[in-house]
């Protein structure tokens, strides 16, 4: 861009000559690679990706979980770093 267009700041002279960046090149041919050669079961890569998660799943752990209070029993556990840490 800068033998095209010389002294001008990098982005303007990609506005100019209407051209995405390196960068943003590099990601789309990435992301169509990955979608045309690896997600499809056909694929010799398919096998590593992680198996589909169920949804209702995946929503669960991303809800707070409820946590329970312990008994403490004795005053040496009460002083202990387990019990600080979770009252």
């Amino acid at each position: 861009m800068n033998i095209i267009f010389p002294g001008m700041d990098y982005r303007l002279s990609l506005i100019m000559a209407g051209v995405d960046t390196l960068e943003d090149r590099r990601e789309a041919l990435t992301e169509r690679f990955f979608k045309r050669s690896v997600i499809p079961e056909t694929s010799c890569l398919h096998y590593l990706l992680p198996d589909r998660r169920d949804s209702d799943i995946v929503n669960k752990l991303r809800q707070p979980k409820i946590v329970q209070s312990l008994s403490i029993n004795t005053v040496k556990f009460s002083k202990s770093f387990i019990a600080y840490r979770t009252v």
